[in-house]
């Protein structure tokens, strides 16, 4: 090493730095000074993001968690309550600190301790032994509402994932069109200036001259439209992503030469899908709940006890007066409670649950119907994009061909200028349509991923 510089060694070869660069590499790999590059989000980065951050998501996560805390609170429902009471009164009489009988009387009445100011604590357990199923039939339910949130976030997580590659083929379709009209402005920019040259060379007419700047006012104004679009799915596309700013966006690969189509019948895979599953679970439901509302023709039995103290100062009329006495008290029993006619209140809640499965069977016959309408239109999406891909791709090849040939034969004095600006308007429209038969691929297959909640794979 000398006195100016750090020298590295690699074979014979001995590699001489500058101390100033070789401090700057240094801190450079040791983290101390970073280098800003520019950033891409690429797809599977924007939905990543989106299912960390976003809070319609999060609010579905807290009702899986609501769910499971219903079931949690109705299965411990069946162990019953164990509590504590106490309480203090004062009566005008003295009373016994325990019910008396003829014998414990007999026995010597003078050590019966009684009290004006009697105390009660005590443990108290209570659970109930019958309620018609109830209790069963509730729990039952509330594991099926579980297993109804747990679809339901899958499905809100396939929503999100679906609405954010949307929303990003279409910010990249709006920024290609944007290219495209970049250019389109820029040709027509060269042809305005050529058209001013040719007009002071007394080539062309006053009217050309407008005819250009016209067309090329027109397409600054649609090239802004396109960017202020963009900058509103950008802005969409944020607020998917829980508030994070959206830049750059990572290019896809989107012009094959040729698209695989969708065929076959999907029928089959309906059976799989969390939709029709969930509409399944709110008729098994319901079901549940109709047996529950059927449970009050069935009598309710109770167990209850209790044990604790009862204790007190003795009254003034009594031998052992001032002293603090106390008494153990237990007991336990069974209670029955049937309700034999309620005016119709028991028949109209019955009647109530029946209605609600009954609407619950419609409304998975509509989800049936709806999953194999939405499979069928997916597939025609796909292949229609698949034709208007071909099409479109043809169309701007042989429109791009006739603006060279429209172009030449302008510079040739061949062709009048509008001749040259609708051909051009024209391959732009063509192009446009292309960048958009494209795109459209794209998002008809992950609308199919969708329906077929592949998504989150």
């Amino acid at each position: 090493m000398n006195t100016n510089g750090q020298r590295w060694r690699k074979g014979e070869r001995q590699i001489y730095l500058p101390l100033p660069v070789f401090l700057l590499l240094f801190l450079i790999l040791s983290g101390f000074i970073t280098v800003k590059s520019g950033f891409s989000m690429t797809l599977d980065e924007a939905v990543d993001i989106a299912l960390q951050n976003n809070p319609d998501l999060q609010k579905q996560v807290s009702n899986q968690q609501l769910a499971d805390e219903d079931v949690n609170e109705l299965t411990s429902q069946n162990y019953g309550r164990l509590g504590i009471v106490s309480s203090y009164t004062h009566f005008n009489l003295p009373r016994t600190l325990v019910p008396m009988t003829p014998a414990a009387m007999a026995s010597g009445p003078e050590d019966i301790a009684t009290t004006e100011d009697p105390f009660n604590a005590a443990f108290v357990y209570e659970v109930e032994l019958f309620n018609g199923f109830a209790q069963t039939r509730s729990i039952e339910a509330s594991r099926l509402q579980r297993e109804m949130a747990a679809a339901a976030l899958k499905l809100s997580r396939e929503q999100l994932i679906y609405n954010v590659r949307s929303l990003y083929i279409n910010i990249l379709a709006l920024q290609a069109q944007k290219q495209a009209q970049d250019g389109y402005v820029d040709a027509l920019r060269r042809l305005s200036s050529d058209v001013r040259f040719k007009f002071k060379q007394g080539q062309l007419a006053k009217i050309d001259v407008l005819k250009a700047e016209a067309d090329l006012r027109s397409g600054e104004g649609q090239r802004d439209q396109i960017e202020a679009n963009i900058a509103i799915l950008k802005g969409t596309l944020g607020s998917l992503l829980g508030g994070s700013s959206v830049d750059k966006l990572k290019e896809i690969d989107i012009f094959p030469q040729e698209l695989p189509t969708a065929h076959g019948d999907l029928s089959p895979q309906i059976d799989d899908l969390q939709r029709l599953k969930n509409a399944r679970r709110a008729v098994e439901k319901n079901r549940k709940l109709v047996d529950k509302a059927s449970a009050i023709h069935y009598p309710r039995i109770v167990f209850s006890s209790s044990y604790g103290l009862n204790f007190g100062p003795n009254d003034s009329s009594n031998v052992h007066d001032g002293d603090w006495e106390d008494e153990t008290v237990w007991q336990a029993g069974i209670n029955l409670q049937w309700n034999l006619f309620d005016f119709g209140s028991s028949s109209s809640k019955i009647k109530k649950a029946q209605i609600a499965e009954r609407q619950s069977r419609y409304e998975q016959t509509k989800v049936e119907l709806e999953l194999r309408r939405s499979f069928d239109e997916a597939v025609t999406k796909i292949n229609s994009a698949i034709s208007d891909y071909n099409t479109r791709r043809a169309e701007a090849a042989l429109t791009r061909e006739a603006e060279k040939i429209e172009q030449v034969r302008f510079d040739q004095g061949a062709a009048d200028i509008n001749d040259l600006l609708y051909t051009k308007a024209r391959n732009l429209l063509a192009e446009s349509r292309f960048i958009g038969a494209a795109y459209n691929y794209k998002t008809a297959c992950f609308y199919l991923d969708y329906l077929l909640e592949n998504g989150d794979n």
